[in-house]
C-alpha cells in the first residue's frame, strides 16, 4: 500500500495549501466588507480585523469541500504530468482502487473538519458576533448564560430568548431613578416588532417605593425602547454558526414554541452531509482527471477543480433556497446536488475497465 501513502502525501499537501489560500482570499474580502462598517459605534479597523480572524475557523470549515476537490485535482494532476499515474494505472490500479485510496485520506480530512466545525468554529464565531454587535450598537453590553443585556437610558433590559423573525421571549426590564435606586421592574412573556414599535405580551409590572410594592398585570402594551430589529438581528442565532448538537437543541426549542425551524433543519442536514461532500469531492477528482493526458497543465487542472467546487457550492445554495420558496422537503432540497454527483461518480467508477 505504498502507493496510498504516496498519493495521500501529494493530495493532502495540495488540499491543505488550497484551504489556506482560499481561506486567506475569502478572509481578505470579508475584511474589505467589514471596513465599510467602521466608524459606527466603537467599531474600528482593529475590531474589524479581530472579527475576521475569529471567523476564520467557520470559513475554513465551509471551504473544506471546495479545497479538497482543488487539492485532489492538483495532486493527481502532478502525478499525471509526471507519468506516475499512468504507471499506476497500467500496473493494474483501477479507478475504484484509486478512489478507495482517496477515501482513506478523506477520513483524515473529515476528522479535521469535524474538530473545526463542531468544537472550534461555534465558539470563535459566537465570540466574533458578540464583539461585533457590542462595538456596532453600543447597546448590548454583555452576553451571559442568563441571556443578553442592554442599557436603555436609566433602564437595563435582559432578554433571555431571541427567536427568528424579530421575536423575543422572557424579557425583564429593570428601571432605576437618577440616584441609581431600583424603582420598578417589568417582566413580559414575549414581545414582537410591529409597525415600528415593540409590543409586549402578558406583562407583570412591579412598582417599588419606600412604603410599598405594587404589582400590575397587563395583557399587552407598547414598549418604547432604543432596542431595534437591527440590533436584534446581530444577536439572533444564525443556523450556520451552531454546532450539530446546538442545532438539534435549538430546533427542539423552536418546535416547542411553534416557530419556523426550516432554516435550522437545512443547516442540520448540511452539517450532517458535510463529511460525505468532502469524500464525494475527492472521488469526483478521480473521475475528472485523465491520467493518460500529460498535455494538460497543472494550472488548468486547478482551474477545473475551482470550477467544480464553485458549481457544487452554488448548486447547494440554489437547491436550498428553492426548497424554502417552493416548500420542498428539507432533506431533498439539501441533498439533491450531493445525490446527483454521487450517481455520476458511481456510474463513472463502475464503467471503468
Amino acid at each position: 500500500m505504498l502507493y496510498v501513502r504516496y498519493i495521500g502525501k501529494n493530495v493532502m499537501l495540495a488540499s491543505l495549501s488550497a484551504l489556506v489560500i482560499l481561506t486567506f482570499i475569502f478572509s481578505f474580502f470579508s475584511l474589505v466588507d467589514q471596513l465599510d462598517a467602521t466608524g459606527r459605534g466603537n467599531y474600528g479597523v482593529l475590531q474589524a480585523i479581530q472579527y475576521v480572524l475569529l471567523t476564520v475557523p467557520r470559513l475554513s470549515y465551509e471551504l473544506f469541500p471546495i479545497a479538497t476537490v482543488i487539492g485532489c485535482m492538483a495532486g493527481l494532476g502532478i502525478l499525471a504530468n509526471n507519468n506516475e499515474l499512468v504507471i499506476l494505472r497500467t500496473s493494474g490500479l483501477s479507478k475504484m482502487q484509486l478512489a478507495y485510496a482517496l477515501v482513506k485520506i478523506g477520513l483524515i480530512f473529515i476528522i479535521i473538519s469535524i474538530l473545526i466545525g463542531e468544537v472550534i468554529a461555534p465558539i470563535s464565531e459566537q465570540a466574533a458576533q458578540q464583539k461585533r454587535s457590542v462595538a456596532l450598537t453600543e447597546q448590548i453590553s454583555m452576553k451571559t448564560k442568563n441571556g443578553f443585556w442592554s442599557r436603555d437610558g436609566n433602564s437595563y433590559i435582559n432578554i433571555r430568548k431571541i427567536l427568528p423573525n424579530e421575536k423575543l421571549e422572557d424579557i425583564r426590564i429593570y428601571e432605576f431613578d437618577k440616584d441609581r435606586q431600583l424603582r420598578g421592574t417589568i417582566h413580559a412573556e414575549s414581545a414582537d416588532f410591529n409597525n415600528g414599535k415593540w409590543l409586549l405580551y402578558n406583562i407583570l409590572r412591579t412598582d417599588i417605593s419606600k412604603d410599598k410594592i405594587t404589582k400590575y398585570n397587563y395583557k399587552n402594551a407598547e414598549w418604547e425602547a432604543l432596542l431595534n430589529p437591527e440590533v436584534i438581528s446581530l444577536v439572533t442565532i444564525k443556523p450556520h454558526y451552531l454546532s450539530l448538537r446546538g442545532l438539534i437543541n435549538y430546533i427542539d426549542h423552536l418546535n416547542l414554541n411553534n416557530q419556523d425551524s426550516r432554516l435550522y433543519l437545512q443547516a442540520l442536514w448540511q452539517k450532517a452531509l458535510n463529511p460525505l461532500m468532502i469524500l464525494l469531492m475527492m472521488v469526483l477528482a478521480v473521475c475528472v482527471v485523465r491520467c493518460d493526458s500529460i498535455t494538460v497543465g497543472l494550472g488548468q487542472r486547478v482551474f477545473v477543480g475551482v470550477l467544480l467546487g464553485i458549481i457544487f457550492h452554488l448548486a447547494n445554495q440554489i437547491s436550498r433556497h428553492l426548497g424554502i420558496v417552493y416548500d420542498i422537503p428539507i432533506f431533498i432540497s439539501v441533498s439533491s446536488p450531493t445525490i446527483i454527483v454521487s450517481l455520476y461518480v458511481i456510474y463513472n467508477l463502475r464503467s471503468d475497465h
